[in-house]
């Protein structure tokens, strides 16, 4: 059934490679999840705070291996169950079906475009100033590459939108 996992900070939940099997709820802490290419360029796909769901989703229902890495920022507190037992589960309990379903619009289809369309239409600071504004604290607990990697931006990029902002 469902365990309680501690990961420390720099751990991996999920190696890229490797199929998931887990069904995450994070408790507490932040976790990035990542690609890493052919020339070892790592490219963040999303970073999780609170009460995120994380797995490699398309690994867990596939069976296959996972496209990116799940790694610890900080320390997490994670609500663990073989995904097996989420679908059984699933099946059987309406209001989660019905939680589950609004969880995946909010944050897997309408923030993901959201997302998506900010990093082409809108500046790199208005990325950034929102990104502060969703999550105040996260510069105190991600480290600054893996923010601008999410932005979209290199961190020199970061580097001057922060002093700019300083500035004013």
């Amino acid at each position: 059934m469902a365990t309680i996992i501690n990961l420390k900070r720099n751990e991996v939940l999920v190696q890229q490679g490797f199929v998931a099997h887990q069904f995450c709820f994070l408790y507490s802490g932040y976790i990035i999840s990542y690609v890493n290419n052919d020339m070892g360029k790592t490219y963040n796909k999303n970073i999780a705070v609170n009460y995120d769901f994380i797995t490699s989703t398309v690994s867990c229902i596939l069976n296959q291996p996972s496209k990116f890495t799940i790694k610890a920022v900080t320390d997490c507190v994670l609500l663990s169950l073989p995904y097996k037992e989420f679908r059984k589960i699933f099946f059987q309990i309406d209001d989660l079906k019905l939680f589950y379903l609004h969880y995946l619009e909010k944050n897997w289809i309408i923030d993901k475009e959201e997302r998506e369309v900010s990093i082409i239409m809108e500046a790199a600071q208005i990325r950034y100033e929102k990104l502060l504004q969703s999550y105040p604290n996260i510069e105190k607990f991600v480290p600054l590459q893996d923010i601008a990697s999410h932005l979209g931006i290199t961190p020199t990029q970061l580097s001057r939108i922060r002093k700019q902002l300083k500035l004013k």
